[in-house]
C-alpha cells in the first residue's frame, strides 16, 4: 500500500504524563472498582421529572400487580431443613385425545414372565440427574429424561432438552391457552400431548432458570422444537409383569406415585420402603411423577429416577419395590413413549447376574441399636420429616411480563447460532 505512513524522525513521547509528577503520591479518587446491590428497576421506570409528557405516563401507569398466591406442598425434611416440592403432577381428569397417544401397553407386550430376564437397567443410557428445584415441574422433568434416553438410543446424542419449554406448554393447554398461568404443575396426559404437538428444543435454548417458570419461551424455541416429538404413548396397567416387560423391551416409563413421609428416608440411600397402612390411611401425602429405568428381582424393586438432585438418594436414583408400584392404592399411572414405531430397542440393558439387593438398608442395624421408639413409629411417622402445605406468592410471576420481550428480543439476536445448536435426533 505504499510507505507514505513512514517517519524516521520519531520524538514524540506519547506515555508521558504531565500530570504524572503532581499524582504520585496521591490516591486516584476520581475512580474504583464498585460492587453494589440495587433493585433491577424496569426501564420504563426511568422517566425525566421535568418532562411534561413522561409524567403523565406515570401518573397513568397501573400499578403492579401483586403476584397470586398458591398453595405449595413439600417433603420437609426437619432435621436438614431441605425441602421438595410435591403434587406438581396432577391428577389426569382425561387422557389424551390421539389415538396414536392412547394405546393400551398390553397390546404391545413382547416378552411373558419366564421370558424376562432377571435384571434390567436403562440408566447408562439416561443423561444426567436433573434437579426441579422449588417448581412443581416434576412432570415435564420425567418427560425430558424419557426424551433425552430415547434420543440417545435412536441417534447417539447425549442431549438435554428444555424442561421449561414443556413445562410452560403444559400449563398453556391446561389453562387452554390462557397465559396467566402459575406454577401449579400439570399431568402426565398434558405433558405427554404437548411434546407430540409443539416437540421440544434444546435446554441451551430455553435454560432452566426458575424465575422464568411462568414465562414464555421465544419464537425460536417453537421453530426449533418442531421436528423433534414423539410418535405414540402406551398406557401400562398397575401390574408388574408388564411393567418388567416393558424395560425389557427398552423403554422407560413415567409413573406418578403418591408419597408419604417415609420416602423422605430415601435421600440418604435411595432406598424406599412401603408405607404402612396407618400412614396411607392419611390424607398428608403427595403426588410425584418420576421415570422408572429398570428392575431388579433378586431385589422385588424398580430402579427410579427422581428430579431432585444428583445429591439426593443413591445419585439421584432409588429403589422402590414391586409391592408400591403395583400397589393401585400407591400408584396412580404410568405410561411409556415412543419416538419411533419399533416394538423394542434392543436388549443392551438386560442382566441375568442380578445378585445386588438395592433393598438393602446399611442404616437399618443402627437404627435398631440406636434405640427407635416402637410407639413413635406405630403409626408411620418419620420424626424427622413431614408433607408440608404452605401458601406462598408465586414469585416468579411478577418478572413475567419484563422478561417476555427481552426473551423475544434475545431471541431474535440469537436464532442463526441456536438454530444451529438445536440439530438433534431424527
Amino acid at each position: 500500500m505504499g510507505n507514505e505512513g513512514w517517519d524516521d524522525e520519531d520524538e514524540v513521547d506519547y506515555l508521558d504524563d504531565d500530570d504524572e509528577d503532581e499524582d504520585d503520591d496521591e490516591d486516584d479518587e476520581d475512580a474504583d472498582i464498585e460492587e453494589v446491590e440495587e433493585e433491577d428497576e424496569p426501564e420504563d421506570d426511568d422517566y425525566d421529572d421535568d418532562d411534561e409528557e413522561s409524567t403523565k405516563k406515570a401518573a397513568v401507569r397501573p400499578p403492579k400487580e401483586k403476584a397470586p398466591v398458591i398453595k405449595k406442598t413439600f417433603l420437609h425434611n426437619r432435621k436438614t431443613d431441605k425441602r421438595y416440592r410435591l403434587n406438581g403432577d396432577k391428577d389426569m381428569s382425561r387422557k389424551p385425545a390421539k389415538a396414536c397417544l392412547n394405546r393400551d401397553f398390553s397390546q404391545y407386550v413382547a416378552y411373558t414372565a419366564p421370558q424376562l430376564p432377571s435384571k434390567v437397567d436403562l440408566r447408562p443410557w439416561m443423561t444426567s440427574i436433573e434437579d426441579q428445584s422449588d417448581t412443581n415441574s416434576c412432570t415435564a422433568n420425567a418427560m425430558a429424561g424419557i426424551y433425552e434416553y430415547l434420543n440417545y438410543r435412536t441417534t447417539g446424542r447425549l442431549e438435554d432438552v428444555s424442561r421449561l419449554f414443556i413445562y410452560y406448554n403444559s400449563r398453556i393447554k391446561d389453562n387452554e391457552g390462557d397465559s396467566n398461568i402459575t406454577d401449579e404443575g400439570t399431568s402426565i396426559a398434558t405433558t405427554i400431548e404437548v411434546v407430540e404437538e409443539q416437540g421440544v428444543c434444546l435446554e441451551s435454548m430455553w435454560p432452566y432458570n426458575i424465575k422464568k417458570v411462568n414465562t414464555k419461551p421465544h419464537s425460536q424455541c417453537y421453530a426449533a422444537a418442531a421436528p423433534y416429538g414423539i410418535s405414540e404413548a402406551l398406557e401400562l396397567d398397575i401390574n408388574i409383569d408388564e411393567m418388567r416387560s416393558c424395560l425389557a423391551q427398552g423403554f422407560p416409563f413415567l409413573v406418578s406415585l403418591n408419597l408419604y413421609n417415609s420416602f423422605d428416608k430415601a435421600g440418604t440411600n435411595g432406598v424406599v420402603t412401603v408405607p404402612k397402612s396407618s400412614e396411607v390411611a392419611r390424607s398428608s401425602h403427595g403426588r410425584h411423577a418420576l421415570v422408572v429405568a429398570g428392575y431388579s428381582d433378586h431385589s422385588r424393586a424398580f430402579i427410579v429416577r427422581n428430579s431432585w438432585g444428583a445429591t439426593w438418594g443413591d445419585r439421584g436414583y432409588c429403589y422402590i419395590p414391586y409391592d408400591y408400584v403395583g400397589s393401585d392404592d400407591l400408584c396412580n399411572a404410568a405410561w411409556t413413549v415412543k419416538k419411533l414405531g419399533v416394538a423394542t430397542m434392543g436388549n443392551e440393558g438386560w442382566d441375568d447376574e442380578d445378585d445386588v439387593d438395592y433393598l438393602e438398608d446399611d442404616d437399618e442395624e443402627e437404627e435398631e441399636e440406636d434405640n427407635v421408639d416402637d410407639d413413635d413409629d406405630e403409626d408411620g411417622d418419620d420424626e424427622d420429616a413431614d408433607i408440608e402445605e404452605v401458601e406462598e406468592e408465586d414469585e416468579e410471576a411478577d418478572d413475567d411480563e419484563e422478561d417476555e420481550d427481552d426473551d423475544e428480543e434475545d431471541g431474535d439476536e440469537e436464532e442463526d447460532g441456536e438454530d444451529e445448536d438445536n440439530d438433534e435426533e431424527e
